[in-house]
């Protein structure tokens, strides 16, 4: 933690002379009363809890001249970057999830760095590389694509802690714009049998493989009018006996109707590959739907997301929907930074023959950002 302190000083000290080096940051804790039930085969459980989330995270940007840019983002290496729970566990520690050199009480996570990137953005065109923000809370397709089937609401931004590593680009033609981004999902060694005589006489050894996972994002935004629209491709890249899943949709942004601001999404994930290890075909759609108003002193938001999955030609899908209503309140704001708070009810829903899970997350977020 010190090391990190006098880096940020040192940083401070030199931006004069190197870079302008801007910090800003935010914390937050948010109070939940968590409910889940499950039933099935007849037999119902329900788990119930109140607890309290916390996070603090800070962002350093390097400004260069004609564009050039570097930004890291210090936070807890936790489920979409909290560091834990008040009095409870807290992540990226030394043992396990907790932290052993502190008890609960007064625990604390450890500071990684979240998100690692530099490159160059100018008015047309732009690229970036390292560990970059990628979150789907701003395009729910790489819910469907990563996680098609979880029980979590928002998956790709709680288990990938809305970041990804790898490369990304854009490019504007007049006013429409083609984002390309391909991340790197793992590089790994894998263990590969051959067949091999050996001096027993033995036809098989064990032998190291190497083995690169891709994901290719694509979208092209384009105006028509007060009308946005962006097609999206997402492919992933494996080996022949693994999952490569495909999804494809668009996200719209619709024109303002009584106040609301409108958008859409439509996408469809297809995984075909044959005998896969320990994953099955599957196929489904997704729906997104989202609305925003502006409503006494905060601004109202709310969304629905509608997923049928099916698995191997199974006569059951997996179908999940899942209900997000927030009303966002700022308390205060000046030139420094901003404290509001954001009253929050999730529900999410899933049904596979038998089994029906319910999941009801009644929470408050006080957040303060600075600057």
């Amino acid at each position: 933690m010190k090391k990190i302190f006098v880096i940020l000083f040192v940083f401070l000290m030199l931006s004069s002379v190197f870079a302008e080096i801007v910090i800003n940051g935010d914390a937050r804790i948010r109070p939940r009363l968590d409910v889940s039930t499950l039933e099935n085969n007849g037999t119902t459980s329900t788990t119930r809890d109140m607890y309290y989330m916390y996070w603090a995270r800070l962002w350093v940007t390097a400004k260069l001249t004609e564009g050039w840019y570097f930004q890291t983002k210090l936070a807890t290496d936790g489920p979409a970057n909290f560091t834990g729970k008040l009095g409870g566990s807290h992540y990226g520690g030394t043992v396990g999830w907790t932290d052993a050199n502190a008890a609960h009480s007064a625990g604390r996570g450890v500071v990684r760095f979240a998100e690692v990137h530099f490159g160059r953005k100018m008015d047309n065109y732009g690229f970036s590389m390292g560990i970059l923000p990628l979150s789907g809370l701003e395009n729910p397709e790489f819910d469907l694509h990563f996680f098609p089937t979880s029980k979590s609401d928002i998956p790709y931004t709680i288990l990938n802690a809305a970041s990804a590593a790898g490369f990304r680009g854009f490019f504007c033609i007049g006013e429409n714009r083609l984002n390309a981004t391909i991340t790197v999902d793992r590089d790994q060694v894998q263990y590969k049998m051959i067949e091999v005589e050996d001096m027993n006489g033995d036809k098989t050894k064990t032998e190291d493989e190497l083995k690169d996972y891709y994901s290719l994002f694509l979208d092209y935004q384009m105006k028509f009018g007060d009308l946005k629209v962006a097609p999206t491709l997402i492919y992933s890249m494996t080996e022949e006996d693994e999952a490569s899943p495909m999804t494809v949709g668009a996200n719209v942004a619709l024109p303002k109707m009584a106040g609301f601001g409108l958008s859409a999404g439509g996408y469809y994930t297809l995984q075909s590959q044959e005998n896969n290890v320990g994953l099955s075909k599957y196929s489904g759609p997704m729906i997104h739907l989202k609305a925003t108003k502006p409503m006494g002193p905060g601004t109202f938001s709310g969304w629905v997301d509608w997923k049928s999955i099916t698995i191997d030609d199974d006569d059951d899908a997996v179908a999940t929907t899942l209900l997000w209503l927030m009303y966002k309140y700022t308390v205060y704001k000046s030139e420094f930074g901003t404290f509001w708070l954001a009253p929050t009810y999730r529900l999410m829903l899933q049904n596979y023959g038998d089994m029906n899970y319910s999941r009801n997350k009644i929470e408050v977020t006080l957040h303060m950002d600075f600057k």
